[in-house]
């Protein structure tokens, strides 16, 4: 009974990692990977340009999608293939794991990554995280 439970929960492990697949970063350099606890430094490192640099998402995607979010003035701005396809209010309150990103983002193609996300930040890393059905993991580095 003992090795049919054991080839069972291995089973169930396999297909639990398999699920997700993971598009790798334009570069190997794990930068500061230092993510701050504090809120207002987490308001002082969000502010900035970023770089869409990997996506780890239940469905597979080809190639990262040319994305950056310029964040400043309590607004993110999101460009794709350097045109504007969104402008979005937010705030950030501190939860259990993290921190929280509320916007106004409407369902939009091009805003999956600014809908309401955890967010962690470094001096120049940031960790956008969606939940639900569709969780994805967007990672980006610091432009400016």
């Amino acid at each position: 009974m003992k090795p049919v439970l054991t080839k069972f929960i291995l089973f169930i492990l396999m297909i639990t990692s398999g699920c997700r697949h993971s598009v790798p970063p334009e570069e190997n350099d794990p930068g500061d990977l230092n993510y701050t606890n504090e809120l207002s430094l987490t308001q002082q490192w969000f502010n900035g340009k970023w770089k869409l640099t990997s996506v780890t998402a239940m469905n597979p995607t080809l190639t990262v999608p040319n994305v950056q979010l310029v964040v400043g003035n309590n607004q993110i701005i999101v460009i794709r293939d350097e045109k504007q396809t969104d402008r979005v209010s937010f705030e950030l309150s501190k939860i259990r794991s993290g921190f929280q990103l509320t916007t106004d983002a409407q369902p939009g193609e091009d805003n999956w990554y600014v809908r309401n996300p955890s967010l962690q930040v470094s001096s120049n890393r940031l960790l956008l995280q969606t939940a639900g059905s569709e969780s994805s993991t967007f990672r980006f580095k610091r432009m400016e």
